[in-house]
């Protein structure tokens, strides 16, 4: 996945920190843990980790003169269109090698072209880079936000890195926490931003320069409504057309560690069939898919479970030709101290969900350490087609805030999903409901509508443009363990076209996902192609509530656990009490949760709150 830290100052210099950059580059060994790179000059210095993977990051970061000033470059992920920019230097008589890497193509663009250049890339990635001749700095991140860029000023300069642990390990940062932060770590509404106080990032689809002067910030994209004039039957095809061509260009040259995490849903299982038809076009090995299941587990269906993954997962395996694996965890092992700390720092905050979380990340761990280095997923396909059970309930899409917060609403969790034992002074500091009312109808005010769309058009575009600007897939699990994230239907072509789908199409065939369902048909079993969607699995061994009751009623016999000021105390008493409660009742175990996750959090990061 590879990683960077960069540190700019205009008074000291910091040729002599190199002590300070290896400390800021040691904390993202585990984005790139086959290399280092690292640069320095009085006003600018660079860390980089590197992953074995990409073969064109190990020699991050590449510096260049050019007029008699430093060129440098970072880039992080993995961008589209490099081989354009690489064919436009080359027609330039611009000098390149053969083999040359991503970093030397941008910062050599860069030099033609300027920051022009970025909205040509595609795909998910993060450029840093330092231009000496100016003195400055620009930043840039894709437009769907899948690499990360935070950043914070310093006493005499700013620091800048891919993640907010990189950021808090610099002497100058304090990890301070107010409202706004802590409402964004127990708030469910938004994707968590930079939270720590001081703390600022890069947008997704902005290009942000600083220098003597401060920033200078733009974005050079965003959704637009266009006409739709295709027909179902063109819509499906072009559908098909467009995650065909995202795969091939996924796909890397090398595969070795190329991989599938396959849910036997109809997102992964399209994705690993398109991933195994382009090895096979290549004349390569077999694609390696994975599955996680449950040991010891009795599935239930319950409101969002339908069926369980595995067995769909095998019969995709066996019809695509994949070598497959099924990787069985214990439920109650996802509580083990080494867990909870490990997820805490692939997110640097207390994750929404703890027990799908968990298990995704001990799952991704199993998968890195059988080899996998590129793992390919489904994600986004829920928010391109409407695949979420909320996506689809009119209620809930009408109800007047984000349709996930009133899901969670109509299941009695009036602030949202796990808030409920939190102290009553704390959330009427958070004021949560107005912050969900409000921050819903900023979103939306944000929405374009064409003159001839109706009201259910209106609705879909609404909907859709939520879905993929406030719930974006999130590759830290991934790259936590060393593993890059490919998700192909995350693809700006196919973002830009299924926005624009109309709203009778999006339900084709009377079945949620109807359009992908029926562009890749002819590459799945039936069955699969016909399964409901159905979440994220979790376990349900009841000795987890046990063992989350242990965990919770040590917390509250320890008159030293950081997170008691911020919980309602008789509440949480009465509940640990009740340990029948939290084997029959998901809101009472996301809320126990939810507590033992801050108070790591707060403990771990030393969190200083400022409320």
């Amino acid at each position: 996945m590879s990683g960077v830290v960069g540190v700019i100052d205009y008074e000291r210099d910091l040729e002599r920190d190199r002590p300070l950059l290896l400390s800021l580059t040691a904390t993202l060994a585990h984005r790139g843990p086959d290399g280092e790179g690292l640069w320095l000059s009085p006003r600018a210095m660079f860390g980089h980790r590197a992953l074995g993977a990409d073969a064109d990051t190990a020699d991050q970061p590449f510096a260049l003169r050019a007029g008699g000033a430093d060129v440098v470059c970072c880039v992080t992920g993995n961008p589209t269109g490099v081989d354009t920019l690489a064919r436009r230097l080359r027609a330039s008589r611009v000098g390149l090698a053969p083999g040359a890497g991503t970093a030397e193509v941008v910062a050599r663009a860069y030099l033609e072209w300027g920051q022009d250049i970025v909205p040509g890339l595609g795909g998910s990635f993060a450029i840093a880079l330092w231009d000496g001749r100016e003195e400055q700095l620009v930043l840039a991140r894709d437009r769907m936000g899948g690499q990360t860029l935070y950043h914070a000023r310093t006493r005499t300069g700013l620091v800048f890195a891919s993640e907010r642990k990189t950021l808090l390990a610099h002497p100058d940062i304090e990890p301070r926490v107010g409202v706004e932060g802590l409402r964004e770590v127990v708030a469910h509404a938004l994707p968590p931003g930079p939270v720590f106080e001081g703390l600022g990032q890069i947008e997704s689809a902005e290009v942000a320069r600083y220098g003597r002067d401060g920033w200078r910030r733009s974005l050079y994209w965003a959704l637009e409504p266009r006409p739709h004039t295709d027909g179902v039957d063109a819509t499906v095809d072009r559908v098909r057309e467009i995650l065909r061509e995202s795969v091939r260009l996924s796909v890397p040259a090398d595969s070795s560690g190329l991989v599938g995490t396959l849910s036997g849903g109809i997102d992964s299982s399209a994705v690993a069939a398109l991933v195994a038809a382009e090895l096979r076009s290549r004349g390569e090995r077999d694609l390696h898919t994975f599955t996680l299941d449950f040991t010891d587990d009795d599935f239930q269906r319950d409101a969002v479970h339908d069926t369980r993954d595995a067995p769909f997962a095998r019969s995709v395996a066996d019809h695509i030709g994949s070598w497959h694996e099924v990787v069985e965890l214990d439920a109650y092992g996802i509580l083990d101290p080494d867990v909870r700390l490990g997820l805490l720092r692939a997110k640097d905050l207390p994750t929404r969900i703890y027990d799908m979380d968990a298990s995704q990340y001990v799952f991704l761990q199993h998968v890195a350490a059988a080899g996998g280095r590129t793992a390919f997923t489904g994600g986004m396909g829920d928010q391109l087609f409407h695949g979420a059970r909320w996506s689809t309930d009119t209620a809930l899409v009408d109800s007047g805030t984000f349709p996930w917060i009133a899901l969670a609403q109509r299941h009695g969790a009036a602030n949202g999903f796990g808030t409920r034992l939190l102290d009553e002074g704390v959330l009427r500091l958070m004021e949560l409901p107005d912050y969900y009312r409000d921050s819903y109808a900023e979103s939306v005010a944000e929405v374009e509508f064409l003159p001839e769309d109706d009201e259910d058009q209106r609705r879909i575009r609404r909907l859709s443009y939520l879905l993929l600007t406030r719930f974006r897939t999130d590759a830290g699990l991934f790259s936590s363990v060393g593993l890059r994230m490919r998700a192909p239907i995350n693809s700006v072509d196919l973002i830009e076209y299924a926005y624009n789908i109309p709203a009778r199409m999006q339900r084709h065939g009377d079945i949620e996902k109807g359009l992908l369902r029926a562009a890749v048909a002819d590459l799945l079993p039936p069955d699969v192609v016909r399964r409901p969607q159905s979440a994220t699995p979790v376990g349900r061994n009841p000795d987890y509530a046990r063992r989350l009751q242990e965990l919770f009623t040590e917390i509250l016999a320890d008159p030293a656990s950081p997170v008691l000021p911020l919980i309602d105390l008789q509440a949480a008493a009465r509940l640990a009490d009740s340990p029948d409660e939290l084997i029959k009742n998901r809101l009472s175990r996301a809320d126990v949760d939810l507590v033992l996750q801050l108070n790591l959090w707060l403990d771990h990061h030393r969190v200083r709150l400022s409320l």
